[in-house]
Formats: C-alpha cells, structure tokens, sequence
C-alpha cells in the first residue's frame, strides 16, 4: 500500500518487489502520503479488512 502522494514505493521499483514477492499485490491511496494509516485511517481500514477477508 502506499500514498499517491509519496515517492516511497515508485512504479519503477514494483517489478523489483514482485521478484521477492511474487503475489505481492500494490494499491494506491488517493490523496494520502507515506503515512496513509495517520491521513486516511478509514480507508485503510477498509482496504485491510478487504485484504483479511
């Protein structure tokens, strides 16, 4: 998971990330930076829950 607003985890380091973890699945939070539990603690809740379930 990472923020829209973050440069954290970039596109061009997803094919490095799904070489160690192949069924490592990436999701973008609108509006959010690097802290998307503290800006969008509702949505992330929800995107969790949808994970777990």
């Amino acid at each position: 998971m990472r923020g829209s607003k973050s440069d954290y985890i970039r596109d061009i380091d997803w094919p490095g990330v799904l070489e160690l973890f192949p069924r490592a699945q990436l999701v973008t939070v609108a509006g959010a930076g690097h802290w998307v539990h503290a800006e969008r603690p509702g949505e992330l809740e929800g995107l969790v829950r949808g994970f777990l379930s």
